[in-house]
């Protein structure tokens, strides 16, 4: 063979190699060394080295030990090639994270590239044995890293993993929107397998002669160390194969019901679930999918799957090890199958993920969900709009129609034939889900259910539409917003709500969200100087990220300079870059402190701003109880403080708080006994829960005449804890329902409720069995 680099073939890799990912790289999140451009690497590189060197063994006929040791070197020239170019573009347009960015090209396309070399030396040599041997090398050499892709679109397919690790590829961190990624020592201990593989392969090259007939024979090189060695290697390799569940490595459907332990059946759903959860939260989430499965059987007007499968995971982390999605929910309509965390009672997005579910009843496809080609592109917009749609939030004061339409008003309105396709991936989050899901819902009234099942199935819109084209059921859509009246609140909240980045279109939103948490877990844990570093680095990156902004400010709150705070505070209530949801958060920490510091004028002041600020009627309420604890002074406010407040130095304690509101609910104070009533339901307990919330909605007269606090309580208060009793009344089949129906009556009749949540109230009663 000739030297290194001299062949036609390696110096065309390396051009090819260096065009492909240095225009790769002006993608967004693309340049410079991060999990983007390592997984672009993995994909590039790997083919690069095994088609190049098939193609020069294939030429040059050497020996097999040759032959693979020249597919490594190539290999390994490709990755410093890779990541020099990724350097580069690093130096164009910074660098996030370059420790980590390099840990992944180190553990990912470099190892990948290696064994794209060596596989490309094997296929170099069966092409020997064929006439057309540069194509049958190409093709063979292919067929390794494709190969292996494939068999992870299959392990997708057939389990509920969503991430990969892959020989050549290195690893896939699965779903756009978990930002944050990490295969820890996961992806160390998979390429340990790999330099065993290696190691194997090279052994056995060195035992293997080329005839001048292009066959191969076993050579005696009596060196028994060698063999003992590439055994142990083959070993190994198979160990850590096999123990790829174990290792995080990979997961079936089998592996994951093993690991979790525990699962129930109620009616048509069966719930894996984690030993971490409760059994009595998982037979709530069984009954919860019995309930939503009629719901959104009858608004689609289709026959879901006659069992379905709810994975139920105790964290995200655990989530995540398991099947690959860990702040992401995920349904697998082909499988019957959704994976959630525990989350609470009602659930937040089951409803959501069992659309998906019931949509593959007429889902195109072998995944079953809409898009061209029988969904094998898939169309977010239809997949994620019908199941807001069908199951749209239920903690929400705002329908989804009142949204799009503040969208319209402040001209954030997307066009309809941009969300429904893969241009909703570079909308925000919020926006891409909101806009087509009140779309959908509008078209569903419109044009009715059956209309809804075909165009999600394939057929096209003006099939199903009346011959109207997308581009004119958009003009239909905005001509009813544009009835819509609206508080005119509600224009900022959607500009603070939508008017967000896509995750291609922000600054090293990996980077930056993983030092968020990290800074913030740190603040949690008392850690104010580690916390204070890890902000100020992430502003360095993100000079303008509010959040970090406002940590820096509660890390002064927390070493107790009030005066600091207080100043940062101001300084972000104040900025008019900021949206209104920002400088309310702002304004209600500089309350706090102001109540802390005694300064009840000025917090009442600033509550009553927020209050003006968001419409959100969570938020008015808590502004309301908070302007109670500040005017109420130190002694009288104690409790609500020690909830809502705290002190300085640790913040707000439900600890604290629990036995000085104990004592006023006991002496009969209506809105302590609704918060105790909450924060026991908060807290898991919801039989002491349903006794604290009765005692405020409905005293008896006795306790009436000993109460010493006025009732009822503020009606927010009053309307609050009676949407609470629906709810945990609704938790547990044993509770007492006799109050049920009338509480549903009078919230559905309340004229001052949001539309929003009053829907939500009556889709969660008819759910419970009303």
């Amino acid at each position: 063979m000739t030297p290194l680099l001299r062949s036609r073939a390696e110096r065309a890799a390396l051009g090819v190699a260096a065009l492909a990912l240095g225009g790769i790289g002006f993608a967004p999140q693309f340049g410079g060394p991060g999990y983007e451009s390592a997984l672009a690497g993995g994909l590039v590189l790997p083919s690069i080295a095994a088609v190049a060197t098939a193609l020069l063994v294939a030429r040059a006929r050497p020996q097999p030990f040759d032959a693979l040791g020249r597919g490594v070197a190539l290999g390994g020239v490709l990755a410093v090639v890779g990541a020099l170019v990724t350097t580069l573009h690093g130096l164009r347009v910074g660098f996030c994270d370059a420790p980590l960015g390099y840990e992944l090209w180190a553990t990912g396309p470099g190892p990948g590239a290696v064994m794209g070399g060596a596989w490309g030396a094997a296929a170099g040599l069966f092409a020997l044995r064929f006439q057309r041997q540069r194509l049958v090398a190409v093709l063979a050499a292919l067929a390794g890293p494709i190969g292996c892709i494939a068999i992870g679109f299959w392990r997708f397919y057939t389990s509920p993993m969503v991430f990969g690790f892959d020989p050549f590829v290195g690893y896939f961190a699965g779903p756009l929107y978990d930002t944050v990624v990490d295969p820890g020592t996961r992806l160390f201990s998979y390429r340990i397998g790999t330099v065993a593989s290696l190691l194997a392969f090279a052994a056995l090259a060195w035992h293997v002669e080329l005839t001048d007939a292009a066959r191969f024979r076993l050579a005696r090189r009596e060196r028994r160390g060698i063999v003992v060695a590439g055994a142990l290697a083959a070993s190994l390799s198979l160990a850590i194969t096999l123990s790829g569940p174990r290792l995080g490595h990979w997961h079936t459907r089998a592996s994951i019901e093993e690991g979790l332990g525990r699962s129930l059946t109620v009616g048509r759903c069966t719930v894996a679930y984690s030993a971490g959860v409760p059994r009595v939260d998982a037979a709530r989430v069984g009954d919860e999918c019995v309930g939503h499965l009629p719901e959104i059987e009858g608004y689609l007007g289709a026959k879901g799957p006659e069992h379905v499968t709810v994975f139920l995971f105790a964290s995200d982390g655990e989530k995540g090890a398991y099947m690959g999605a860990s702040h992401t929910y995920i349904a697998k309509p082909w499988r019957a199958e959704l994976y959630i965390q525990a989350a609470g009672f009602p659930h937040p997005t089951l409803g959501h993920e069992l659309v998906h579910v019931v949509t593959g009843s007429f889902g195109p496809g072998p995944f079953r969900v809409a898009g061209p080609l029988g969904g094998l592109i898939p169309d977010p917009g239809r997949i994620e709009g019908i199941a807001v749609a069908a199951s749209p939030g239920e903690d929400d004061d705002f329908t989804l129609l009142e949204w799009a339409k503040a969208l319209l008003d402040l001209g954030l309105l997307p066009e309809m034939p941009d969300i429904f396709r893969l241009g909703f991936l570079t909308k925000s989050h919020n926006a891409a889900y909101t806009v087509s899901g009140a779309f959908v819902s509008w078209f569903h009234d419109r044009y009715g259910a059956d209309s809804v099942r075909g165009w999600y199935a394939g057929q096209p819109i003006e099939q199903v539409a009346q011959g109207k084209t997308l581009l004119a059921l958009d003009r239909e859509f905005r001509a009813d917003l544009s009835k819509i009246q609206l508080r005119p609140e509600l224009a900022a909240m959607a500009k603070a709500r939508f008017d967000r980045p896509s995750i291609f279109g922000r600054v090293c939103p990996r980077r930056v969200d993983r030092d968020l948490a990290i800074a913030e877990g740190r603040l949690g844990a008392g850690d104010t100087r580690g916390a204070r570093e890890a902000l100020q680095a992430l502003l360095k990156l993100e000079p303008q990220n509010t959040r970090a902004r406002l940590g820096l400010a509660l890390c002064s709150v927390r070493e107790g300079a009030l005066d600091d705070a207080i100043q940062r505070y101001q300084a972000l209530a104040t900025d008019p870059r900021l949206s209104v949801l920002e400088r309310a958060a702002a304004l209600e920490a500089r309350g706090d402190i102001q109540t802390m510091a005694e300064r009840s004028a000025d917090a009442m002041a600033a509550y009553r701003e927020v209050s003006a600020l968001d419409a959100d009627e969570d938020r008015r309420r808590t502004m309301e109880v908070k302007t109670l604890a500040a005017g109420y002074g130190p002694r009288q406010g104690a409790a609500l403080r020690a909830l809502l407040i705290g002190d300085a130095r640790l913040g707000p304690s439900w600890d604290e708080a629990a036995p000085l509101l104990g004592a006023q609910a006991a002496a009969g104070d209506p809105l302590a006994q609704y918060l105790v009533g909450r924060n026991l339901w908060l807290h898991a307990r919801p039989a002491a829960a349903l006794n604290y919330l009765s005692a405020a909605l409905d005293p008896t007269p006795a306790a009436l005449r000993a109460n010493q606090y006025s009732w009822p309580p503020p009606y927010s208060i009053l309307r609050e804890a009676m949407r609470l009793r629906v709810l945990v009344t609704c938790s547990d089949k044993r509770f007492d329902r006799a109050k049920l129906p009338e509480d549903v009556k009078r919230l559905r009749e309340d004229p001052d409720m949001p539309a929003a949540k009053k829907e939500a109230v009556l889709r969660f009663a008819k759910r419970c069995g009303l």
